[in-house]
């Protein structure tokens, strides 16, 4: 498929689709963005899209609305063949989750989810050194903000990000037959922290939420020694060397298009079962469905 004929559809009208719509246009790619409200996709039968474009004629359905807006979305979706994507947080209850696991086998499109830093390059770069040497690694992750959106927690708004990259590397040949086990979790509306276990020796602590400043980083450590310090916002890694520390760089580097081209060319599987446990977890500690 000709990369120059494509577009991508839009299902929601807030800031973060115009966001996406224009690092799409400005990295020179020839996918065209087309943007639609929820309200009005759900409101009408007959949608009207530019250029009198119907909703076959789009490769990619990006969905970036409220959950349980977004199931809505995904039902009158499901006899689309395309490739549909899920902005986080795909679950905010777990009878989303439900509903989730009712509706996405029925959907003939393949559904991915929203999670750049899974592609990034400065993760290709970085859990490669993680699971070169991921034996009595200890990881403590961070990742807060501002952000506070109506009907969302900060708590599962930021928390989402660290869950898929934590699932990468589940997913990982070195790591494929070792076990998942949460040790411990605590949280509420404004933050929360997700302590694992990974097989034997692999330890991730995740903590999200609310905070006056923005912080976006991994830390990664071997009794209590830094070897590793990954920095999402500056896009940046800093390693321990023999003579100091080193830096890696990746200003170029630009997630969205790389994910966007990885499930255009790769059609990768979504571990379903694994992301569904992950967000139970993260649900259940912010004190919900209990």
């Amino acid at each position: 498929m000709n990369l120059q004929t494509e577009s991508i559809l839009f299902i929601g009208h807030g800031e973060w689709s115009k966001k996406l719509s224009n690092i799409i246009v400005s990295s020179g790619s020839k996918l065209k963005p087309a943007v639609i409200s929820a309200r009005n996709f759900l409101s009408t039968e007959t949608q009207v899209f530019p250029q009198g474009q119907v909703l076959e004629d789009f490769n990619f359905i990006w969905i970036t609305t409220f959950p349980d807006i977004q199931l809505k979305i995904l039902e009158k979706l499901q006899d689309i063949n395309s490739r549909i994507i899920l902005e986080k947080p795909i679950a905010l209850t777990l009878e989303d989750i439900r509903q989730l696991q009712l509706i996405i086998p029925k959907v003939k499109s393949s559904v991915y989810l929203s999670q750049p830093w899974t592609f990034s390059k400065l993760w290709e770069s970085a859990s490669k050194q993680i699971l070169r040497n991921h034996e009595d690694l200890e990881i403590d992750a961070l990742r807060v903000g501002e952000l506070q959106r109506e009907r969302i927690f900060p708590s599962l708004d930021w928390l989402p990000h660290d869950l898929y990259l934590l699932a990468s590397l589940t997913q990982s040949k070195e790591l494929e037959k070792e076990s998942l086990k949460l040790l411990s979790s605590r949280g509420s509306a404004k933050g929360i922290g997700l302590d694992y276990q990974v097989g034997k020796d692999l330890r991730v602590n995740l903590q999200a939420g609310k905070s006056d400043s923005r912080r976006a980083y991994w830390r990664i450590s071997v009794a209590d020694e830094n070897l590793l310090g990954i920095d999402f916002d500056s896009k940046r890694i800093i390693k321990k060397g023999a003579n100091g520390e080193i830096t890696e760089e990746f200003d170029s580097d630009n997630p969205i298009m790389n994910m966007l081209e990885n499930y255009r060319e790769s059609d990768p599987e979504v571990n379903w079962e694994l992301i569904f446990r992950l967000y139970s977890d993260a649900i259940l500690a912010t004190g919900g469905d209990r």
